[in-house]
């Protein structure tokens, strides 16, 4: 029981420090679409690609990865207080008073950049850059370990790419 309560504060802080890293490193950046992907077209004014900044990009990445480390490095333990009733379970379970444990944790995290495409309409295209975080926090409560995988992503950057609406589309309607 105690296991479970330490595993689950471990993960809650971790979550809290990866959204607050994310938050501080993407709201102090100029990360605006134009900064990070750039729209090629040919004479007609047709989309040819998209060419992807992937200096600003891993900019981002490896400060995002840095700060989230930082964060985490900052909760290297985590203080659990669990009501002795559910040492015992059954009935008992959340009653008494509460006893406080401290759960050391540690944790490794990997960052991605995800460029997605999707439809977003007829011949619409939208384009989103994102980071993915995964934070592997690791805890050893009554010489047992335990390790909680957090990941979440976060919207970087996106884009509506429109192209020529077809002829027959605009017809077909009349």
């Amino acid at each position: 029981m105690i296991g479970v309560y330490g595993s689950n504060q471990a993960a809650t802080a971790a979550t809290r420090a990866i959204n607050a890293a994310a938050e501080a490193v993407l709201s102090q950046i100029d990360i605006g679409y134009n900064n990070l992907a750039e729209v090629v077209r040919d004479g007609d004014g047709k989309i040819v690609s998209i060419n992807t900044d992937t200096t600003n990009i891993n900019i981002i990445k490896a400060a995002v990865s840095k700060a989230v480390l930082k964060e985490l490095d900052n909760q290297k333990f985590q203080y659990v207080k669990i009501p002795i009733g559910s040492l015992a379970g059954g009935l008992l379970t959340g009653r008494g008073p509460e006893i406080t444990i401290k759960v050391p944790m540690n944790s490794t995290v990997e960052t991605e950049i995800e460029n997605r495409f999707e439809g977003a309409g007829i011949n619409q295209t939208k384009h989103q850059i994102s980071i993915s975080v995964k934070a592997t926090i690791f805890t050893v409560i009554q010489g047992e370990s335990a390790a909680n995988e957090i990941t979440t992503s976060f919207t970087v950057a996106e884009n509506i790419l429109v192209g020529e609406v077809p002829g027959w589309y605009i017809k077909s309607g009349s």
